[in-house]
């Protein structure tokens, strides 16, 4: 299942209910898979008005940890440097 995630997060980032439906699980169930995939750091929380450029320039920079993150979006080097850091090794 970890795998399917990745696959789907590897396309753009998603909501939790949108993942659901196109996995065909119950949301509350892989709502918990992408928790522990979060803690892992194989994927992260994103704000609703997330960019693909990352916070520079974005109006919420800086403020977007006080709004509740309603997608997902894998974390690689480009996601990370794009928001100034570095992807911890596993």
């Amino acid at each position: 299942m970890i795998r399917r995630i990745l696959a789907e997060l590897s396309r753009g980032s998603t909501t939790a209910a949108e993942l659901a439906r196109k996995l065909e699980v119950e949301q509350s169930a892989l709502e918990e898979m992408l928790r522990f995939m979060a803690r892992k750091g194989l994927i992260r929380e994103v704000h609703p008005e997330c960019r693909p450029a990352g916070c520079a320039g974005c109006p919420y920079a800086g403020r977007c940890a006080a709004s509740p993150a309603t997608g997902y979006v894998l974390v690689t080097e480009a996601t990370e440097s794009s928001r100034g850091r570095r992807r911890k090794p596993r």
